[in-house]
């Protein structure tokens, strides 16, 4: 099921995030935005890898408490940075694991007395979250890593409350023996796929495999379809015909309906394939040239007593060498301009900003007013098929 506030999958987390809405300020408005917020949490599973949440307790006022995506995502972070923070900072890591909680979680404590200090923020996130005043502003001037972040990513989403640090293209796995040579989007819509089990795709981040889809209808430049209402029917329609067999929750999803011969081909995203796909046989996958993706803004939490090491370890998170070592350990899309990532990945991921600028991310400046049809309409699709 599609990630909907309006759907039952997520009733009650969504019935009381509606309540307390409601009893806060009695704006209509406001409780759309913390809807639309709820309907990541099937999503935000994709993107880590498993459904996971951990939070300490106790921490040692010295300790900077970092939420990060559950699942692997939490344990590649874990092993590729934190004790090497720890090594050259007096500051130790307090990691918490959370997903569609974050945002709620923060809304939810005093303003004062925040339960963590800094939090990674997906493109939603990050909007939804600065709508609420969730977050602090970063002072650049205490960046030294800012000058050498790809100028794309901070055109795309102001970095004023959060820095762009590390994110992934979405990519199309395959099967080796289908027939099935897929090098864009388009491909989707090809007879061979028509021909082949079928497709899956995410349904928690829906809006990744619509701007997959966009993207590959040509109609436009890049997925300027997701920018005009009266195209997103024709969006839809893309996906539609696209035969979908498997609406995936999780990567998990995914790897276990090319098992079971469900699907031959499937939208997916670059740093739960690249390194994942060699535990299964006869698979491969592709990066379109063009593509969509997700990136995450760094932020600092309201209230922090813990901005000044809040703000030292997101630029920690900027610095080249230390990317370059988090590559190693996880095969994601990093924003600074002199990343060096292991041979097995730098021809697929963006070293230049003109590289970067190939990949559409979306644009919730827009799609807040839109996402509750759209998820609707994805909803449906999916109880249809």
């Amino acid at each position: 099921m599609a990630a909907d506030p309006q759907r039952d999958a997520d009733t009650e987390e969504t019935e009381s995030v509606l309540e307390s809405t409601t009893e806060s300020d009695g704006t209509a408005a406001t409780s759309r935005r913390r809807l639309l917020s709820v309907a990541a949490t099937g999503g935000a599973a994709a993107l880590a890898g498993c459904a996971e949440t951990f939070a300490g307790e106790d921490a040692a006022e010295d300790q900077l408490r970092v939420m990060v995506w559950s699942g692997n995502y939490a344990d590649r972070f874990e092993e590729g940075l934190v004790s090497q923070w720890e090594a050259e900072h007096d500051v130790e890591i307090d990691l918490r694991r959370g997903w569609g909680e974050v945002l709620e979680d923060i809304r939810n404590a005093p303003e004062d007395d925040p339960p963590f200090d800094v939090t990674v923020a997906e493109g939603n996130f990050y909007y939804y979250g600065r709508q609420d005043d969730l977050f602090e502003p970063i002072d650049v001037d205490n960046i030294s890593n800012y000058n050498e972040i790809m100028d794309f990513f901070t055109e795309i989403r102001d970095p004023e409350y959060g820095m762009p640090v590390d994110g992934a293209p979405c990519t199309i796995i395959h099967r080796d023996d289908a027939e099935i040579d897929p090098e864009t989007w388009a491909d989707l819509s090809s007879d061979a796929v028509d021909e082949s089990a079928g497709v899956g795709i995410d349904t928690g981040f829906w809006w990744y495999p619509m701007y997959a889809a966009a993207i590959g209808m040509d109609d436009e430049d890049g997925a300027s379809e997701m920018y005009d209402d009266a195209l997103h029917d024709d969006v839809l329609q893309q996906i539609e015909d696209w035969g979908v067999e498997e609406w995936a929750a999780s990567g998990e999803d995914i790897w276990q309906a090319f098992e079971n011969d469900i699907i031959d081909i499937a939208q997916w995203y670059y740093d739960q394939t690249a390194f994942d796909i060699d535990d299964y046989e006869d698979l491969s996958h592709t990066m379109p040239e063009q593509t969509t993706g997700w990136m995450n803004n760094w932020c600092i939490v309201r209230g922090t007593e813990m901005h000044d090491e809040a703000e030292q370890f997101i630029d920690f998170l900027l610095d080249a060498d230390v990317q370059s070592e988090w590559a190693q350990n996880h095969p994601m899309m990093f924003s600074n301009e002199h990343i060096d990532y292991p041979a097995e990945l730098e021809d697929d991921l963006p070293t230049t900003d003109e590289e970067a600028r190939t990949i559409e991310f979306p644009d919730w400046e827009y799609l807040s007013e839109h996402g509750s049809d759209l998820s609707d309409e994805f909803s449906r699709m999916q109880q249809e098929s």
